[in-house]
């Protein structure tokens, strides 16, 4: 996981493709600007969805990962934690390769505070809990930037 301000994504260059195109688009369009929905900046390969989402308590919340794509997750309005674990559990309904994602439970991991420009970048693989509620904050309004890993990138 990468947790920094939105202002150094730049620093990034290079991580990967997808994200490179992230950071050239960045350059000249306003993630607070977007409309809620699915923007695409390089077709199904790189495209942030921009939604709105309750917080919610960490008890009974599931970790989320995916396995082609790489999330980066930044909170537009209000603010949220994230707990990422790296010992994760997949639960009895298995990976859903369609939507590239998977639940599952672990062990309550490291803590990050989304808001006020900070963002979470999640490589394929690493185990996400996110919207959780920080207790000064209910409701979110979010962009999540689906970025296609490089092994993935070429053959779509």
């Amino acid at each position: 996981m990468i947790y920094d301000n939105f202002s150094n994504l730049s620093a990034y260059k290079g991580l990967s493709k997808g994200l490179d195109k992230v950071i050239e688009w960045a350059k000249t369009h306003k993630v607070e600007e977007l409309p809620l929905g699915r923007t695409e900046i390089d077709g199904s390969r790189v495209f942030v969805n921009v939604m709105e989402a309750d917080t919610r308590p960490e008890e009974g919340a599931h970790y989320e990962v995916h396995r082609k794509y790489i999330d980066l997750q930044m909170d537009l309005e209000g603010s949220e934690d994230i707990l990422v674990s790296s010992c994760y559990t997949p639960d009895a309904n298995g990976f859903d390769d369609a939507a590239d994602i998977g639940f599952g439970d672990g062990p309550l991991g490291n803590l990050s505070r989304l808001g006020d420009g900070m963002f979470a970048l999640f490589l394929a693989g690493e185990s996400h809990m996110p919207t959780v509620s920080n207790g000064s904050c209910t409701h979110v309004k979010k962009a999540v930037f689906k970025i296609l890993s490089n092994e993935y990138y070429d053959e779509v």
